[in-house]
């Protein structure tokens, strides 16, 4: 199917098209008897909330790894509780957090790249955070350490992957993501 307005190939499920946005013809639609032109290529412009989607998953992998840094140097000042709870943590920790970052950085990027695996990807990375925040919640002295801004700010960071997720799959159903 050819989208109506710009001529650009368009999903058979697609409701919208790709390039220009405009609506598809449900399918068995007879739109016209001249055929439009296929241009060879025509660039894809991605939602508004893709890009910020993108730059937030950008700046929180930036910004995990730049707290590491400074709170191994001692730039960041921590309370007793704070230095406990961190001197208890092992190597596993860091590296299943930074896992966790990378992975939910892929997941932007492919979403990014309006690839469906990106939906699954998020979807993965949702349950990776679930699980690790409970398991570390039960395991060590995380909420006495960081107490009520720290459980504020851990329940916003699961609020968002969930939000992410949600808008990720309405993309794939819409057919925007391929």
């Amino acid at each position: 199917m050819f989208c109506p307005k710009c001529g650009i190939e368009a999903t058979a499920d697609g409701r919208f098209c790709m390039a220009c946005g405009a609506p598809l013809p449900e399918a068995g639609t007879v739109v016209g008897s001249t055929s439009l032109p296929r241009p060879q290529y025509v660039a894809v412009k991605r939602p508004r909330w893709v890009w910020v989607i993108f730059c937030f998953y950008l700046f929180s992998a930036a910004w995990v790894l730049l707290s590491f840094f400074l709170v191994y140097w001692g730039v960041v000042p921590l309370n007793p509780a704070q230095q406990a709870y961190l001197a208890n943590l092992g190597i596993l920790d860091f590296v299943a957090t930074v896992g966790l970052t990378l992975l939910s950085f892929t997941a932007a990027v492919f979403l990014f790249c309006l690839q469906r695996t990106a939906v699954d990807l998020f979807a993965i990375a949702l349950a990776y955070n679930l699980a690790f925040s409970l398991i570390h919640l039960l395991t060590t002295h995380w909420a006495q350490a960081f107490g009520g801004s720290g459980i504020v700010g851990a329940s916003f960071g699961w609020c968002i992957p969930v939000a992410v997720l949600l808008y990720a799959r309405r993309l794939a159903r819409e057919g925007v993501l391929t």
